[in-house]
């Protein structure tokens, strides 16, 4: 029985490992008003109509990601049954990418162990202070979909840990699951 509880806990441990591993938050805000049932048609927004950080400039400086995250989008929003025109559309759609250098350490942790040996018992504590101290890049996407007038109805926001080195498969695999991820929300549950 004992030993069932143990392997319970290493199981349920480690699922949550991967999970925080996974990396991928996201997050969402909209208007409580829209009616995202009657929107079926989507254009990019126009570059002059863009707010900063901007996707057109985005796309000029980095015109590979920019590609997959165009057909990320695309190949999302059309599985949920939307329809990308050039005129004419039921709401607009663009996107925002950003970088944030930030830093993390490991915190101190203390444990406790108590065991038997040769008919004695032993204890002990541990405690292990780890200076590792780690710099990394969090990616953020933000999706906007707003209405004919450029109000904002939907915002879709994602953060991830970014790879350094990753590979051409590998970049289309990551943008392509934060897009997917972050579309997960879209529509709201609450939709009128």
């Amino acid at each position: 029985m004992k030993k069932q509880i143990l392997n319970t806990v290493w199981i349920l441990s480690f699922l949550g490992l991967l999970s925080a591993c996974s990396g991928i938050q996201v997050s969402q805000d909209y208007d409580d008003n829209a009616n995202f049932t009657a929107i079926k048609t989507l254009q990019w927004v126009p570059k002059d109509k863009q707010i900063d950080p901007k996707a057109s400039e985005f796309a000029k400086k980095n015109p590979l990601i920019a590609k997959r995250i165009d057909k990320a989008i695309t190949t999302e929003m059309q599985a949920k049954g939307h329809q990308f025109v050039t005129e004419n559309p039921d709401a607009f759609i663009t996107y925002h990418v950003g970088t944030k250098s930030k830093i993390r350490s490991q915190p101190v942790t203390t444990s406790i162990g108590f065991g038997t040996f040769g008919g004695g018992s032993y204890g002990g504590i541990g405690i292990q202070t780890s200076p590792d101290v780690e710099q990394y890049e969090e990616g953020r996407l933000v999706i906007d979909i707003l209405d004919t007038n450029q109000k904002l109805l939907w915002r879709g926001t994602s953060t991830t840990y970014i790879e350094d080195h990753l590979n051409s498969e590998e970049t289309t695999e990551l943008v392509n699951k934060v897009v997917q991820k972050l579309l997960e929300q879209y529509p709201p549950s609450t939709t009128k």
